[in-house]
């Protein structure tokens, strides 16, 4: 586990990790928006969004190791492209190349994803993301609440009455040959009170696949 410290701030938590696509992909990117192209239209980067569906959609299953012990299958089902963009790599002025924040298609997609002992049976959108025609990345905040989850899974791997708020990330990336991911957990909490109150995060390991 892992635990940070950060003063004086508010709202939830977030990613226990930067996005990466690659080793390069950054959080930073993301609000620095993108071009609607079409699903055939190739991109500055030498490819089209359905050139990477192609080798990112259908079922595919993996060995899934808990953290906690214990083993099962993980299955991912990604769908047909909803949306797509392509998007540029810039700096704070508009103009150069951002460390970390480089050119990039996102694929927009239904993903299922279930694992064979019934902790997770999820379905949800998410955004693909790919410098290369032959492997995407995504990440997706999986609800916790029991009117959203529709598994078994509960948090275990810490003692949630020590947080004000526990969140949980599904991550991977898909090639035609595999897919890999892990599951990452955040325990958000609150040390001190007032203007010198602070919000420090954990981080724990849910399982990877």
């Amino acid at each position: 586990m892992s635990v940070g410290l950060f003063g004086c701030v508010d709202g939830v938590g977030g990613s226990p990790k930067s996005g990466q696509i690659g080793g390069v992909y950054d959080e930073g990117c993301e609000g620095k928006g993108g071009e609607d192209i079409g699903a055939d239209d190739v991109s500055p980067l030498g490819f089209s969004a359905r050139e990477v569906l192609s080798v990112a959609s259908g079922e595919r299953s993996a060995p899934l190791t808990w953290a906690k012990g214990g083993s099962t299958t993980a299955t991912l089902s990604v769908g047909e492209i909803v949306a797509a963009r392509f998007v540029g790599s810039m700096d704070g002025s508009g103009v150069g190349q951002d460390i970390g924040c480089v050119e990039h298609l996102q694929i927009d997609v239904p993903m299922a994803f279930s694992t064979e002992d019934g902790a997770f049976d999820e379905s949800f959108e998410v955004t693909l993301r790919a410098t290369q025609a032959d492997a995407a990345w995504f990440e997706h905040a999986i609800e916790l609440s029991s009117s959203a989850l529709q598994g078994s899974y509960e948090v275990t791997e810490v003692d949630t009455a020590e947080f004000r708020e526990v969140f949980l990330y599904l991550s991977g990336t898909l090639s035609s040959s595999a897919a890999e991911g892990q599951i990452e957990g955040l325990g958000e909490f609150v040390r001190g009170s007032g203007p010198l109150g602070a919000v420090g995060v954990q981080s724990f390991h849910v399982a990877e696949f």
